[in-house]
């Protein structure tokens, strides 16, 4: 990329593949603050030639002037990547939302970052829809839709993104232990005919007990969407204490009988292992009742059978694939699913 002086500073532009990155981060489901100040610095950092900041020096930098660099690196990459492109106004406000409808963004710091006034149109235009992460191809159906005759507002928004199962905007918060329910429970709702995309869902995997109550204490008050927290059944004594911190919109569900494995249905799991594994001896449904706990009893199915390290992702996509009927849907299951849609 060439370099740009303007006005007494010196900079070099960001590339096409650089600016859906920064966006694609930009729009993701984080703490606004946070995520706005981590992608201005980098790019502060990447493309600032004079004045040169070190990451200490950025820290002293009034908010106000990392908002005024990044717009002007940002907007001057995009017009000369797109000098003849007509820029959509509306999608910088659809982008402001994402941050808008999910979080509390009125201290005068987040207004700063998220008012940033950054040309994305162009960009969204040049995206391969079909290999865009979910923020995104929310943005770029969302870009498609809103225009000057056709103006954005939260609740548009809203009801444009349930109609078409974009998922962005969040509205709703689903905080869990592990991969294991990050991946599957979006899939078996969807056979109780319940679509987290539709419904704005989104299913955050905490990595373990121990870190579901800091992550929901460092959002809860920063988030207007209810949170549901998932939790294991060895971790009641963690959520006996989170639930004097929580918030009257809020719920902890506890899975009673164990961890989220110990709810699966038996024949999903044997029907799983059985498909994939089709040349080795296979599993029976006593063979998941040889110890307390499921996942004990798939790792001594791997290690009987020398199919190596039983990793939770890897089998959590596999059952994914092998979810064919609603009676692969566990009672256990179906009672959480009903919970966190608003049933119970």
């Amino acid at each position: 990329m060439s370099i740009h002086v303007c006005e007494n500073i010196k900079y070099k532009l960001l590339s096409l593949d650089e600016l859906i990155i920064n966006l694609d981060r930009l729009s993701r489901f984080k703490l606004p603050y946070d995520s706005y100040y981590k992608v201005f610095c980098s790019i502060l950092l990447k493309c600032l030639i004079y004045p040169k900041y070190s990451k200490n020096e950025l820290e002293k930098l009034s908010l106000t002037q990392i908002s005024d660099y990044t717009a002007l690196i940002w907007n001057m990459s995009v017009k000369e990547l797109f000098p003849d492109s007509k820029v959509n106004e509306e999608s910088g406000k659809i982008l402001k939302l994402l941050s808008e409808i999910p979080f509390y963004t009125n201290d005068n710091n987040t207004q700063i970052l998220i008012n940033t006034k950054l040309i994305i149109s162009p960009i969204l235009e040049k995206i391969e829809k079909n290999t865009a992460p979910q923020n995104l191809n929310m943005l770029i159906a969302a870009n498609n839709e809103f225009n000057k005759s056709n103006k954005v507002t939260k609740e548009k928004l809203i009801t444009f993104s349930n109609k078409n199962n974009l998922k962005y905007p969040i509205q709703k918060l689903i905080i869990v232990e592990g991969i294991t329910e990050e991946i599957l429970l979006p899939v078996f709702a969807d056979k109780l005919n319940h679509n987290f995309n539709k419904e704005g869902i989104y299913v955050l995997g905490a990595g373990g007990k121990t870190k579901s109550p800091s992550l929901y204490l460092k959002l809860k008050n920063n988030l207007k969407i209810p949170v549901v927290i998932l939790f294991d059944n060895d971790a009641k004594e963690v959520s006996n204490l989170l639930e004097k911190n929580l918030l009257k919109k809020d719920k902890i569900v506890i899975i009673n009988k164990g961890e989220f494995e110990d709810i699966l249905s038996l024949n999903l799991i044997k029907r799983t292992l059985n498909n994939e594994y089709d040349t080795i001896e296979p599993i029976l449904i006593k063979d998941l009742h040889l110890f307390d706990r499921m996942c004990l009893n798939i790792e001594n199915y791997y290690r009987t059978r020398n199919l190596g390290e039983f990793k939770k992702a890897k089998l959590s996509k596999l059952i994914a694939k092998n979810i064919k009927y609603k009676t692969d849907v566990s009672d256990d299951i179906n009672d959480i699913i009903n919970i966190i849609i608003g049933k119970i």
